[in-house]
């Protein structure tokens, strides 16, 4: 024992032990997993106080363990990760806490980033983005609003700054009825859920957004008569009452906009003639034409919202800058501005810089798909 584990590690052991527990309860009840050495599980001589067991032509065939296989295949993964954090605590799979050395790291958590298969992005479907956030190029004065962001690596991380290249993704899953397998799971910095690469049959690669339940050399395929399968693409017509579905068309042929995020999946209710009636993750319901299409299965990394930044570098890294309160202004710059030292705002409900109602005043412009929506989304809790 003592030597398989040297050699082997957690993994080999549990599994020599339940092989032992197995083969003392049945003969026949023998199962090596996949990618584990059989010479563990032979032995030179039989038990104490047994004759050797030889098989016969009669005897039944082994019973698969697909538990075991599991166990292994657990085992393996968590002594990976536990290498990869250097013993430091998890609170779930995904996400590790760190130890707080200092005051900037006693509430921050960090993702172990232990799905992601490579470090290196395939470049000819990468570019770099120049954005423009909230600023107009007709303008030269910066919006003063809170989606306002700069570039993130201008704020230097060490000796160096990371520019962010943008992965060009496939929404619209548009490599139709041709199989694709999956090369890579890899890290996007655009996004907090974790992408794939596909390499298709007749040489193509494309990126596409990670689901739960994938893994690497997985075929996936966009059709309509495609099974139902998770990662494969299919309209909205032919998924089954009841089925999480994500990155879904609001318009035929446009590509998927609606649950995108980490963790995000809509559930199809119903059908009714070219509609079809789906749960969007915000609660809303609401109609959405037949031969839209959509990716069977949820978004990934569901565990992105327990992450927590802990300082404000963090921020500032993502491109997020100060956004400077409206009471702190002059009473010319802001509705809540002017006053002597901390003075009340002034008002009886909260305003913007432009005098308009900041809570509870709806501010969504009428279009023509509010038709279709059958029931609104609920107010989280805390708002």
């Amino acid at each position: 024992m003592a030597a398989a584990w040297s050699r082997y590690g957690l993994a080999a052991c549990c599994a020599l032990l339940l092989h032992e527990l197995a083969r003392q309860a049945s003969p026949a009840f023998v199962q090596t997993a996949p990618g584990v050495s059989t010479r563990l599980f032979q032995s030179s001589r039989p038990l104490a106080g047994q004759s050797e067991i030889r098989p016969s032509a009669a005897a039944p065939r082994p019973v698969a363990l697909p538990i075991f296989a599991a166990v292994c295949a657990a085992s393996l993964l968590r002594t990976k990760v536990q290498r990869h954090g250097k013993g430091k605590p998890q609170t779930t799979s995904g996400v590790r806490v760190r130890k707080p050395k200092n005051n900037a790291l006693r509430n921050c958590s960090i993702a172990t980033f232990e799905e992601l298969t490579t470090r290196v992005r395939y470049e000819p479907l990468t570019y770099m983005y120049r954005r423009r956030f909230a600023r107009p190029r007709h303008k030269p004065i910066q919006m003063a609003t809170r989606t306002a962001r700069e570039s993130g690596h201008k704020y230097r991380l060490g000796a160096r700054a990371h520019a962010r290249k943008y992965r060009i993704i496939d929404f619209g899953r548009t490599k139709r009825d041709m199989f694709g397998t999956i090369q890579t799971i890899e890290y996007d910095p655009y996004r907090n859920a974790r992408i794939c690469l596909v390499k298709y049959e007749d040489g193509e690669m494309r990126y596409i957004l990670h689901g739960v339940g994938y893994f690497v050399g997985q075929e996936v395929i966009s059709s309509a008569d495609a099974p139902i399968f998770v990662g494969n693409a299919v309209p909205l017509d032919k998924v089954p009452i009841g089925t999480m579905v994500h990155n879904i068309e609001m318009n035929p042929t446009n590509g998927g906009v609606i649950a995108r995020a980490a963790g995000a999946a809509a559930i199809v209710l119903s059908r009714e003639g070219n509609l079809v009636t789906v749960k969007m993750p915000s609660s809303e319901v609401r109609l959405i034409p037949e031969d839209c299409w959509c990716t069977i299965g949820k978004v990934g990394r569901p565990e992105a919202q327990l992450i927590k930044l802990g300082k404000a570098g963090k921020s500032r890294h993502l491109g997020f800058t100060p956004h400077v309160r409206g009471s702190a202004k002059n009473a010319c710059d802001h509705a809540h501005g002017g006053g002597e030292g901390r003075s009340p705002i002034g008002h009886k409900h909260p305003k913007t810089k432009f005098g308009k109602c900041a809570v509870g005043m709806r501010t969504r412009r009428s279009t023509r798909s509010d038709r279709l929506i059958l029931i609104r989304r609920k107010k989280k809790s805390g708002r």
